[in-house]
């Protein structure tokens, strides 16, 4: 593979794919015809790999060019069969199996794949996880997901908000040095190398700070669910904010638009669904439909401008993500239903960050 790859390079052809080369070497070899396929497989997944950081500007990367002498087949799990302490590793139609001893000690779960090396076996084994047991009877929470704020968790007792406006100004600052790189990509010619360092400028920089907002976006996580579990919360509410990027339904400013695009509300949510998982929480996405603005006193609707939440009817104050957390909470509990008077903001809210993003940007992106 890699001799005909090379000799299609150097004269400019057209590579050959993945299907091609699978229906050129197949029954040529004395291997299982999976085997071959895994091979060819993991040989396309390297060109795939080469092409974009060549794509992004890394040029030193080279394409497979040595010609290796000993090379570690791959058997799929289709093909493994398991006979007492021995696992049979395929050579194709005919021809007798390897045997390969099993230690005593072996993982349970199902071998999906096994790489053969010198004097070692490298197996692959997938375990399924059962599912936690939840308690029959357990408190219940609310979390409002938002922008200024990551995540304000509420049990109608306490509170806790974590923080966003740093993962908010990470993003800002990506948005300015990349419109600065793109002002100055556009005055270069195709090709020149001062273009080819902007782009790796561009790729290094999304990058790091792809990097810093995963960081806090499992540092925010992981602070949602130690609240969780100091109080004891079994159930945790969310609201479902799947419809919001629906522009026939949202008339939204430009600078609300620009928020909302770069809002990773799906990764915040994958991170806190498998951490809840693991301590056996379960997360339930509800309609957060006038959670907002309903009032929770009252149960009177007011337009909110601002951080504080004001209604006009009963002149009930309080923090508005507070409101949105404990409206949650209030229709998980109720079926989909705000009662009035049954949960109200706490008094005390607990403000934490995620992290010192402001030294973690300085330090990577500066």
């Amino acid at each position: 593979m890699v001799k005909i790859h090379r000799f299609c390079r150097r004269r400019h052809w057209l590579w050959p794919t993945e299907t091609q080369l699978k229906a050129h070497f197949k029954q040529r070899f004395p291997l299982h015809s999976q085997t071959v396929q895994a091979i060819i497989e993991k040989f396309c997944a390297t060109i795939d790999g080469v092409r974009t950081k060549r794509k992004h500007g890394d040029k030193q990367v080279r394409y497979p060019w040595r010609f290796r002498r000993y090379f570690n087949p791959i058997f799929k799990g289709q093909a493994l069969k398991i006979q007492g302490q021995h696992l049979l590793l395929p050579s194709g139609r005919g021809r007798e199996p390897i045997r390969v001893h099993l230690p005593e000690a072996m993982p349970t779960g199902r071998v999906v794949q096994a790489e053969l090396g010198f004097g070692a076996l490298y197996l692959t084994i997938t375990h399924e996880l059962a599912e936690p047991v939840l308690p029959e009877s357990g408190k219940a929470g609310g979390l409002d997901i938002g922008v200024i704020h990551l995540g304000m968790v509420c049990d109608g007792e306490e509170a806790v908000a974590v923080s966003g406006r740093g993962l908010r100004s990470v993003k800002q600052g990506r948005a300015k040095v990349q419109a600065t790189l793109r002002k100055k990509r556009a005055r270069t010619k195709p090709g020149s190398r001062r273009r080819k360092r902007l782009n790796r400028a561009r790729y290094r920089t999304s990058q790091k700070v792809k990097r810093v907002i995963r960081n806090a976006l499992h540092h925010a996580a992981n602070q949602i669910v130690e609240f969780c579990l100091a109080y004891g919360i079994t159930i945790l509410y969310v609201g479902d904010l799947g419809t919001l990027n629906d522009k026939k339904r949202h008339r939204r400013s430009r600078r609300t638009n620009q928020e909302v695009g770069t809002w990773e509300f799906g990764r915040f949510e994958q991170y806190l669904e498998y951490k809840l998982r693991r301590h056996g929480i379960q997360l339930i996405q509800i309609s957060e439909a006038y959670t907002s603005q309903t009032c929770p006193h009252c149960g009177h609707l007011n337009k909110v401008a601002g951080r504080t939440y004001h209604c006009r009817a009963c002149d009930y104050r309080a923090h508005r993500d507070g409101i949105g957390a404990v409206n949650i909470l209030n229709k998980g509990m109720y079926s989909g239903e705000i009662r009035p008077g049954e949960f109200l903001v706490p008094q005390r809210i607990t403000y934490r960050r995620p992290v010192p993003l402001k030294r973690a940007l300085r330090r990577r992106c500066g």
